[in-house]
């Protein structure tokens, strides 16, 4: 049984004046993905819990007011191969007589016996695909809001090859002016 393994995602901050000066800024913080062995135990599937904490900030002195703040956190899931469409393992084999024609200058028939068994993987591939998941929204009542995420599950099934996730936070300002969006990402970690 694999045990888990934890990754810690750097910190990331991006802000934006507006054009009526604020300053609109998000953060994401203490990123951490703690991937696990899935309860399925299949071969097909992946799971981990994340951690994070996303900030949403009004600073600046603007020429207008601010009308509202809102912040909204998710997660992005890429799927390498989809194979939703089922996956069949096993073997094929025949045993028996065969027979096979050598066409020549000289034809030829041979008639023999044979036993053969193949492996065999069956499936419709389709590309990997991105996936976004919101979790939530929070508007602000004040300068600043945050979201905490604790112990938040992630599984993603029918996939063959690499999961990767990441965490995402979209702050979005409005004024009297102008609406100012940014948005930051935690780093890509493979689960």
């Amino acid at each position: 049984m694999a045990s888990a393994e934890l990754v810690r995602s750097a910190d990331h901050v991006v802000t934006k004046p507006t054009v009526d000066g604020w300053i609109a800024e998000a953060s994401l913080v203490n990123v951490l993905v703690n991937t696990v062995p899935n309860l399925a135990r299949s071969p097909w599937s992946r799971e981990a819990f994340i951690d994070a904490t996303a900030v949403g900030a009004i600073s600046g002195q603007g020429s207008t007011g601010v009308k509202a703040g809102v912040l909204r956190t998710g997660l992005q899931l890429g799927c390498n191969t989809d194979v939703s469409s089922g996956l069949q393992t096993g073997s094929s084999g025949s045993v028996g007589p065969n027979a096979s024609v050598t066409v020549s200058e000289r034809p030829s028939l041979d008639v023999g016996g044979s036993a053969t068994v193949s492996p065999q993987i069956q499936t419709t591939i389709k590309p990997g695909a991105i996936t976004t998941i919101p979790l939530g929204e929070r508007i602000l009542e004040g300068a600043v809001g945050a979201s905490d995420l604790t112990g938040i599950q992630v599984h993603v099934d029918n996939c063959l090859g690499p999961v990767s996730v990441r965490v995402y936070t979209q702050f979005s300002l409005s004024s009297h002016i102008a609406d100012t969006t940014v948005t930051v990402y935690s780093d890509p970690t493979t689960i």
